[in-house]
């Protein structure tokens, strides 16, 4: 990952500002104000209501160990709704307002950026609300914008797109929720809020034209890896990526620019879990093409240490639990098409390989999602998925393969209204 990075930051500052790339990418569309008229306060939001319900699944039967029978009978967690028993409801998933704008009589050098969750979300499991996004960014230097605060992380496409305004399935992939959002465990309870992609630190980066078409995107950052508070130790997070595109057309603030983009990322830490210290290592590599009528994209990650399993075993009042020496791979394959002015069509397959470094405990969860989304108007959609799951222990226990052998499918329906 280091290499990459050290190159991106060298075309930035032999490139400069001279020659602006007209490819996008999420750092400016996030942390500037770049396209918009220079105001010093300018409110925003998005709200999202799903209906959720989780269908063909079974409760748990004909369970044999000793530990175990206490849950016999009972719905597995995996086909429940978030901490919740229930199989099916309706929730507002996120609700999010949010001020942004430019400091005055900086030519729009200085650009803030704030959003508080109200929603209930995986962010708000421990409080009714939290802060996201408090960010403010200097462009001052040429080559380098320098972003201070808590915002998203340079990882996966799915990780730092906005999803107000290009997540393109109302749920984030098993690998990207698996894997990349983080929830701290200690004593077998879950002690934090999710983190949301995010984390408190201190960001460079920029985007250039190499030429008329080609452009390079980088953005590199050191950060505390705890989101929302003060760090509680000397260790910290570096995570960056780099991403090198094909433009058809867009300025680089459109979400939907056009174009073929490849890009790789690393994030490299550490985390505290039962007196001990373990390395938290993410990477992965991607490959996307956005060109209408169709967008398709491709991912890899992998990861090593602090894997998350949630509750073990899967059932409500279990304890959560944490792999800190696991390891994981995980592939997503996603494509879309336009058929009508305001109808698309998607079609989504994530498979997770977890606690590969055991074969006892190895899971493989695989989920084919079919989607609809209805454009509305340019400010509200509405999405219909269908998730397809199989969870599967290859050399599990019988009564591992029992339990997953009642995993059901999912039915979910999300309105989704940004403002302004």
């Amino acid at each position: 990952m280091k290499r990459p990075l050290v190159a991106a930051v060298l075309v930035a500052f032999v490139v400069g500002d001279a020659n602006r790339a007209l490819a996008a990418d999420w750092p400016i569309i996030t942390a500037t104000e770049e396209g918009v008229k220079e105001t010093p306060f300018r409110f925003f939001g998005f709200a999202q209501i799903v209906g959720e319900a989780n269908v063909l699944g079974d409760r748990v039967y004909g369970l044999t160990a000793p530990r175990l029978r206490a849950y016999e009978g009972q719905w597995a967690t995996f086909n429940t709704l978030q901490d919740s028993e229930a199989t099916w409801g309706l929730a507002v998933r996120r609700l999010r307002p949010g001020v942004r704008g430019a400091v005055p009589g900086t030519d729009q050098k200085i650009t803030y950026i704030a959003t508080v969750e109200l929603g209930r979300a995986g962010v708000t499991r421990l409080t009714p609300a939290t802060l996201m996004d408090v960010g403010v960014t200097f462009s001052y230097v040429p080559g380098m914008k320098l972003r201070i605060g808590q915002f998203k992380l340079p990882l996966s496409d799915e990780a730092v797109e906005a999803n107000p305004l290009a997540s393109e399935l109302v749920n984030y992939s098993n690998v990207a929720s698996q894997l990349l959002l983080e929830n701290r465990v200690e004593g077998g309870k879950i002690t934090s809020n999710a983190y949301g992609f995010r984390d408190l630190g201190v960001e460079a980066f920029e985007s250039f034209a190499l030429g008329k078409k080609m452009s390079l995107a980088y953005a590199a950052m050191v950060s505390q890896g705890r989101m929302g508070a003060l760090d509680d130790d000397v260790e910290k997070d570096v995570s960056g990526r780099v991403t090198a595109s094909w433009v058809f057309s867009g300025k680089r603030t459109d979400p939907h620019r056009q174009e073929l983009s490849l890009y790789f990322w690393g994030l490299h830490g550490s985390r505290g879990y039962e007196g001990l210290r373990h390395q938290r290592i993410r990477s992965g590599a991607g490959l996307s093409l956005e060109l209408e009528p169709v967008r398709l994209r491709a991912e890899l990650t992998s990861a090593k240490g602090m894997v998350f399993l949630g509750q073990q075993p899967p059932f409500a009042g279990a304890d959560a639990a944490v792999a800190p020496n696991g390891s994981a791979l995980g592939f997503v394959a996603f494509g879309r098409v336009r058929i009508a002015k305001y109808l698309l069509v998607k079609l989504r397959y994530d498979e997770l390989h977890r606690q590969t470094e055991s074969d006892p405990d190895t899971r493989v969860f695989r989920t084919l999602t079919p989607a609809v989304e209805a454009q509305i108007t340019p400010k509200m959609r509405i999405m219909l998925d269908y998730e397809r799951r199989w969870i599967v222990a290859p050399e599990g226990t019988a009564d591992a393969k029992r339990i997953l052998d009642t995993v059901g499918d999912r039915v979910l329906l999300q309105a989704s209204l940004f403002l302004p």
